[in-house]
């Protein structure tokens, strides 16, 4: 594949003055953001930093960030953001298996001199542009490579899908360690669109959440035309908002479907067909395969890059789902979370999904509770908007929706569920359920 123009270099040639970034403080156009990015671009190249070298960013949400990803690739550096949620450890465990030339945890960066190290901006589309960890939910994450290949095609494509348009505002509500945030990035400046960071911005046209997220708040904009939800299983969502229900993930670049919902209707709830550059099909025990011009690199381990796919070229997912022709792709769960109770399969997200169309729950999550008798049993961990609503209530509510083998026989009541990432930390939860059940506010209730 011939090398690309710098897409950032190319929106401050075509609309200098037109607004590339919005924060509380500062507004910078295309111009003022390349040009940042070039001074940048050479204190990293004085300090030593040259083509497939690894940068570590720990940082909050910053703008400063965005001209960091472009300095290193026009280096031919490689970024490796880090989830700014992790304690310590884990921190430390990260690095140790990135193995950094250089680990970045200030933005305010000593540059010497305003001249651009490179004139002619050619980057080539094949070396790798970011190492991302996936949310490692159920085990060890593993380490995503990206070219930057694999992230234009899905940005390009994802554009047209949601109708995002020069002058449109993006609010940047998803972190930049994360893939859905590094998409809204290539969107917008492939579009000439504006990424905002104050969502206090009365003009966004775009917000991308996942549930939990929409769930707390739901965006109040006058010219807002673009929900885009994912991450996670839908249940409800207000039929007044713009809900393009999608599906995503870090191999692939981001987006692999999107489609905009009708309000509400209760029942199964369809993501849309696969976008240009993506290919889907089903396997026979309902696992989702892809292949495309955005499928990743490999899992990145000790500077070696491995591809898993299988003789016809698939990449196997781990989720579960149906294709139908009419609506397209409908999603099940996780084929790893899936366990069995008392000979029963179970999938987790079947039941998530009943829990949280109750008006009294917040947020939920459900995972094997170790039984003697039928080997699990359902558990449900929520967050409640109504601290009256107990174990027995649920079971109740759910009786008529789900078989009684998978309501659930235990609760556990949470102030906050554990993340990482944007996504519940399934592990941590199954480990904190079996270690404190029935202790304080568990219940259980054997006749289920």
């Amino acid at each position: 594949m011939p090398n690309v123009r710098c897409p950032l270099r190319e929106a401050a040639q075509d609309a200098p003055q037109q607004t590339a970034i919005i924060t509380q403080n500062l507004t910078l156009s295309f111009s003022e953001l390349d040009s940042y990015t070039s001074a940048l671009c050479q204190y990293l190249h004085q300090i030593g930093i040259r083509p497939s070298n690894r940068l570590a960013v720990f940082h909050p949400l910053d703008w400063r960030l965005i001209a960091l990803f472009f300095a290193a690739w026009r280096l031919g550096a490689v970024v490796c953001p880090l989830n700014t949620r992790l304690p310590p450890a884990q921190i430390a465990s990260s690095l140790s298996r990135l193995s950094p030339s250089l680990y970045i945890t200030d933005l305010n960066f000593p540059f010497k001199g305003p001249t651009p190290y490179f004139t002619h901006l050619a980057l080539s589309p094949d070396p790798l542009a970011f190492l991302l960890f996936t949310s490692g939910s159920s085990g060890t994450p593993k380490i995503a490579a990206l070219s930057l290949s694999n992230l234009l095609v899905n940005a390009r494509h994802a554009i047209e899908a949601i109708d995002l348009k020069k002058n449109d505002r993006w609010l940047l509500s998803l972190p930049l360690f994360h893939v859905g945030g590094i998409g809204i990035v290539l969107r917008c400046i492939l579009a000439r669109a504006a990424i905002v960071l104050d969502e206090r911005d009365p003009n966004i046209t775009h917000i991308s959440y996942v549930p939990a997220q929409l769930y707390k708040a739901w965006p109040v904009y006058k010219n807002l035309r673009c929900v885009l939800l994912g991450g996670s299983s839908i249940a409800s969502y207000p039929g007044h908002l713009p809900i393009y229900g999608t599906y995503g993930l870090t191999e692939m670049g981001s987006l692999v479907t999107a489609r905009l919902h009708p309000p509400f209707q209760k029942g199964e709830l369809f993501l849309g067909h696969p976008l240009p550059g993506r290919e889907l099909r089903i396997a026979p025990d309902g696992e989702i395969l892809l292949k495309g011009k955005c499928l990743f690199e490999g899992y990145w381990e000790e500077g070696r890059t491995t591809l898993p796919l299988d003789e016809e070229g698939w990449f196997a997912t781990g989720d579960i789902g149906h294709y139908c022709k009419k609506e397209g792709l409908a999603i099940l769960g996780r084929k790893d979370w899936q366990f069995i109770s008392g000979g029963e399969n179970i999938q987790p997200e079947e039941i998530e999904k009943e829990l949280l169309s109750l008006p009294q729950i917040e947020e939920a999550v459900v995972v094997p509770l170790k039984d003697p008798e039928f080997g699990h049993r359902p558990a449900a961990v929520v967050r409640l908007r109504d601290s009256a609503f107990d174990l027995k209530r649920i079971q109740t509510a759910l009786s008529d929706k789900l078989p009684k083998y998978k309501i659930p026989a235990a609760l556990l009541i949470l102030d906050e569920i554990p993340k990482n990432s944007l996504k519940a930390d399934r592990k941590q939860i199954f480990e904190l359920v079996n270690k404190t059940f029935l202790k304080k506010r568990i219940f259980l209730f054997s006749k289920f």
